[in-house]
């Protein structure tokens, strides 16, 4: 089965094309780079890369804070609050690890190629539309796609593997309708396709990741991961409290992160400047 969908004949003049993502569920990958740009020649290779470690260097503390803050917040969200009926977790977070566990049955049976390929490819194609690059096309198959469109960064290069697609869209479509509703239990079925659908990103990202993906060589494995861990730590952990726990919890995590990151960077900063004391004590004795 194949989708595929030209969106122009041709892209704005002057402009290149990058084909974002020739992802392959397989091992082997067919690469397909960008054509050159005319005019200054880019920046040496070995300096890239070291912006690229020092970048990856200074995320490190973040995801750091992004971890305890979701663990801290978890608890509080997903644990049966005290005098309440029931065990163990809130009836929402049994719904929610029961589309999991739906998830990982439908993946044990036969995992879902094609819906994943779809949803990696068009999470590259909106996270292009929001910082206004031109599609040109888009194509899908079981087991490989991609889609070309007229420039590319970071955020759209790694946007399939911290974003997830069908968990967001099964929560923004639960919020919505139990705002309409005004009916509590339709967090049930929400917190059941979110969790589903963050099972679905998680299981088929880890998959992927385990094949060679240009997506990842593009900005170096260090720094792509570091984005990948943090962005999608947040995300992920977000989506999952949101469905349980409504907007409270949310703010909750807003208020950990906020902490933790400050006591993630000034633990750094000390560890930074005691290194920096060492070396200079150290290279006055030469």
């Amino acid at each position: 089965m194949v989708i595929s969908i030209l969106l122009s004949r041709k892209l704005l003049v002057g402009e290149d094309e990058f084909v974002a993502s020739p992802i392959s569920l397989n091992s082997t990958v067919t690469s397909v780079s960008a054509p050159k740009r005319k005019g200054p020649l880019r920046l040496p290779t070995l300096f890239m890369r070291a912006l690229a470690w020092a970048s990856a260097l200074t995320i490190l503390p973040a995801c750091w804070a992004a971890t305890l803050a979701f663990a801290r917040t978890a608890p509080g969200v997903f644990l049966l609050s005290d005098g309440a009926k029931g065990w163990l977790l809130a009836p929402e977070a049994w719904a929610m690890a029961g589309g999991a566990a739906f998830y990982l049955l439908w993946h044990r049976v036969r995992p879902p190629e094609f819906l994943y390929t779809f949803a990696h490819e068009m999470t590259h194609l909106l996270f292009a539309l929001v910082f206004f690059k031109r599609v040109s096309r888009l194509v899908v198959a079981r087991d490989n796609g991609e889609v070309a469109i007229s420039g590319t960064n970071f955020f759209i290069t790694l946007a399939p593997y911290f974003f997830p697609l069908l968990a967001a869209a099964a929560l923004g479509a639960g919020m919505v309708a139990e705002w309409g509703l005004g009916d509590g239990r339709v967090r049930l079925v929400t917190s059941f396709f979110t969790g589903l659908g963050l099972a679905f990103h998680l299981t088929m990202t880890l998959r992927t990741l385990g094949t060679s993906q240009p997506d990842i060589q593009r900005g170096g494995r260090f720094f792509s991961w570091s984005v990948i861990y943090l962005i999608g730590t947040l995300l992920t952990g977000a989506s999952a409290l949101a469905a349980v726990g409504g907007a409270g919890a949310l703010r909750s995590l807003y208020g950990n992160l906020l902490r933790e990151g400050w006591a993630a960077y000034l633990w750094s900063g000390d560890r930074l400047l005691a290194w920096v004391r060492l070396g200079v004590a150290w290279a006055s004795k030469l």
